[in-house]
């Protein structure tokens, strides 16, 4: 549902790049400019933030540097490490969409409980990728730390015991 939900974002992102007529950047590439945001950001931090893989995230940095969207240089202190921020175009771009997507209201749109929803939608899926991320961290599952996630159900984490 997650990955379908994803898809169907980007779908609608390219209808919205395709309406301003900008067509040398991809719906993925304007998710990392949302990403980077204002200011300056290591190329490490965003992929930790955005969660792209190396390979691909390499190449649409380098796509977005060769389209003017980008802007990138050498940390003062380590200039063995890239910063990144966005360009001016960059900028433009963002704002636009931003304001595309307040003037389509699809935000706007959602009942009051509804918004409750998305809200608890959200933190389950925070909790759960905490969860994850912990098991990877310490080699497994910890069963002790399943006592302390909620949302898990009682039952499952008897079962696991």
């Amino acid at each position: 549902m997650i990955e379908r939900v994803s898809r169907r974002f980007l779908d609608y992102l390219r209808l919205e790049l395709s309406k301003l007529g900008v067509d040398d950047i991809s719906p993925s590439q304007v998710m990392v400019l949302m990403t980077i945001g204002q200011g300056e950001i290591a190329v490490r931090d965003l992929l930790d933030r955005g969660h792209y893989g190396g390979s691909n995230a390499s190449y649409n940095l380098k796509q977005l540097v060769e389209n003017g969207y980008l802007d990138r240089g050498a940390s003062p202190r380590d200039r063995r490490q890239a910063r990144i921020s966005l360009s001016l175009k960059g900028q433009m771009l963002c704002e636009r969409l931003r304001l595309l997507d307040e003037a389509s209201q699809v935000g706007q749109r959602l009942e009051s409980n509804r918004e409750t929803d998305v809200n608890t939608t959200h933190e389950t899926l925070r909790q759960l990728e905490q969860w994850w991320n912990d098991a990877l961290r310490y080699s497994g599952v910890l069963l002790a730390s399943c006592m302390s996630y909620s949302f898990i159900a009682q039952d499952l984490v008897n079962s696991l015991l």
